[in-house]
């Protein structure tokens, strides 16, 4: 976990220590989108901790032309694309493949 961040009140147990808060978006699919980010940090999680990369948000963005993932201020935020602009979920391996990216 980031130096000085603590999370507090937490309602599940985070599948990576080393991400603070994983958001999706809301609406009828944020389940889903939950469980997808949380599967995406677990996968993560021996290469960041290898590596001693932390990130404090891991979030959904809405889908769009310009890009699939971003990443703010040297991983605080991380953003991304979990669906195409047709509204179908993208692969799980295309979502991994960006954050590790």
């Amino acid at each position: 976990m980031p130096v000085g961040i603590q999370r507090l009140n937490a309602h599940q147990t985070h599948p990576n220590d080393r991400i603070v808060f994983i958001k999706p978006l809301p609406g009828p699919d944020s389940r889903y989108a939950q469980d997808f980010l949380s599967r995406i940090a677990a996968i993560c999680k021996p290469i960041m901790t290898s590596s001693h990369l932390s990130v404090t948000t891991l979030e959904e963005y809405e889908p769009n032309r310009e890009f699939i993932g971003r990443n703010f201020n040297n991983g605080e935020i991380i953003q991304l694309v979990l669906k195409s602009r047709s509204g179908h979920w993208l692969s799980f391996r295309s979502v991994q493949m960006v954050m590790m990216h």
